[in-house]
Order: structure tokens, then C-alpha cells, then sequence
């Protein structure tokens, strides 16, 4: 298997599967608090990073960029994620926080992560119950939003 050397910064905690983000530090005395506050933890190279579902273990360095790394596993595949910086998760991010903002304000909402071929992150859409819908963009070349009136 190659070694992986990119820079992933970003990771999903407890699954594969999970949403929950989380950011690595990149200086070895901020891992540290990093590693106590997230003890009972596990990463993952997650699938709504785009990643390869694989498990990632922290490398620190005292003379280089600490960063998340790709536990060896035969059975998986090259990893083909595209982006790994402290950026790859912000759609996570914002999902988590938009949402908490309208509970915050006693709105239920659903919200989803559309994915048009690779551009997975490009977009979150949030559909408050009640108050139509909102739609952050974070790529300019997100698909334009297209209504029942543009046909």
C-alpha cells in the first residue's frame, strides 16, 4: 500500500459515515489538548469528506505540520479524496450550526449535503418547516438553483 502524503487536516469523528467534523491542530503542544479533549475518540477519513472511509490516526511532529494519517489497511484502496485542509469540512461545519441556529429559534428543519459528481461540500440546503427554503454556496460553481418557474 502507498503511503499517504497529503496533509489531512480535517477528519469525521466515530464513523465512517459520521457528520460530526473535527480539525487537527498543526503545532505538537495544541495536539496534545487535542488528543486529551478527544480521548475516547475515533477518526475517520469520512464519506461526507469525500474520503475513502478509511481510519486515520494522528501524526505529531516537533519540527513539522502534524496532521491525521491513513491507518494501513490492505483491503482498502488508494485514497482519492481532493481536499484535506482545514476548508474540507466546512459544509459540516455550517450544517451543524445553521441547524442549531434555527432550533434555536424553534424552527425544525432538514438539512442535506447534494453531491453533483465530485463537488460534494459545494452546497448545503436547508428546508426549515414552514419558511421555504435556504441554500448556502460555498463554490461559485455550484449548479444555479432551479425553481417550477425557470421551465
Amino acid at each position: 500500500m502507498l503511503k499517504d502524503q497529503r496533509l489531512v487536516q480535517t477528519a469525521v469523528i466515530g464513523h465512517t459515515a459520521s457528520e460530526v467534523p473535527v480539525v487537527l491542530p498543526t503545532r505538537a503542544g495544541e495536539v496534545s489538548a487535542f488528543r486529551r479533549a478527544h480521548a475516547a475518540d475515533t477518526f475517520w477519513c469520512g464519506r461526507w469528506l469525500g474520503g475513502c472511509g478509511g481510519r486515520l490516526s494522528i501524526k505529531t511532529y516537533q519540527d513539522r505540520v502534524c496532521h491525521f494519517a491513513h491507518v494501513p489497511d490492505p483491503g482498502r484502496g488508494p485514497c482519492r479524496r481532493t481536499s484535506a485542509g482545514v476548508a474540507s469540512a466546512d459544509h459540516l461545519y455550517i450544517k451543524q450550526q445553521v441547524l442549531a441556529w434555527l432550533a434555536g429559534q424553534s424552527i425544525t428543519a432538514h438539512a442535506s449535503l447534494p453531491q453533483e459528481g465530485d463537488r460534494l461540500g459545494a452546497e448545503v440546503l436547508f428546508e426549515p418547516g414552514g419558511h421555504g427554503c435556504l441554500r448556502v454556496v460555498l463554490d461559485a460553481q455550484a449548479a444555479p438553483l432551479t425553481t417550477a418557474d425557470d421551465g
